[in-house]
C-alpha cells in the first residue's frame, strides 16, 4: 500500500513537471534601450568609458579590451599600443585620417565614409569615421572613433545595421565614445 501510494505520488510529482509551458527564447535580435550608464574600468588597458547599464559588458583579449552588445548592435573597444610619434596637430590628424580610409577600404571594399571629423576625445587627438560597411556579409552602419593617447590608438568601433543605427548612435555610440578616456597602462 505505501509502496503504491509512493509510486503515485512519485508519478503525480513527475508529471506535474510536464505541460505545455515552455520557457522562452531570449530575443537575442532586439536592441534593449541602454538604461543607465555605469563605469567600465579596464586599468590593465588604460582604458575606461562609461557603458549602458542595460546591454551586455564582455571583457576581451588584447589588443580587445571589451565588447558592448545588445541585440544588433555592437561597440567594440581596442587599444592598439603604438612605438611611432602620434598624430597631434591639424595636419597629422588630416593624414591619419586619409590613412584610417584607405585601410577602410582596403579592408572592406564596400566601406563607404559618409562623414569624417578631426575632434578631441578626453582631451586627446581624435579622428571619428562614419560609414557603411559589410560584416559578416550584412550591411551595417558604422562610428569608429580613434584617439591617439597614452603611446597608443584605442578605437572604439561601433556599428548597427542601418534601420537600428541612427537611434542607437544617438542613445549609445555617441555617448560612450565621448565617454572614452586613456590613460597609461597599469
Amino acid at each position: 500500500m505505501r509502496a503504491a501510494a509512493a509510486l503515485a505520488l512519485g508519478l503525480a510529482a513527475a508529471l506535474a513537471g510536464c505541460g505545455d509551458a515552455r520557457t522562452p527564447v531570449p530575443d537575442v535580435t532586439t536592441t534593449a534601450a541602454p538604461g543607465q550608464a555605469r563605469s567600465a574600468e579596464f586599468p590593465k588597458q588604460g582604458v575606461r568609458f562609461e557603458a549602458p547599464s542595460l546591454w551586455r559588458l564582455v571583457p576581451g583579449a588584447a589588443p580587445l579590451v571589451a565588447t558592448v552588445v545588445s541585440g544588433r548592435a555592437t561597440v567594440a573597444i581596442w587599444r592598439y599600443p603604438r612605438t611611432e610619434p602620434l598624430p597631434r596637430t591639424h595636419s597629422q590628424l588630416v593624414a591619419a585620417r586619409t590613412a584610417l580610409l584607405g585601410a577602410a577600404k582596403q579592408r572592406d571594399p564596400t566601406f563607404k565614409a559618409t562623414a569624417t571629423r578631426i575632434t578631441r576625445v578626453g582631451g586627446a587627438p581624435a579622428v571619428v569615421v562614419r560609414g557603411s560597411e559589410t560584416v559578416g556579409g550584412q550591411p551595417r552602419l558604422v562610428r569608429s572613433t580613434h584617439v591617439y593617447a597614452a603611446a597608443a590608438e584605442v578605437v572604439v568601433d561601433a556599428y548597427a545595421p542601418p534601420a537600428l543605427f541612427a537611434g542607437v548612435d544617438r542613445a549609445v555610440f555617441a555617448p560612450l565614445s565621448a565617454s572614452l578616456r586613456v590613460g597609461r597602462p597599469r
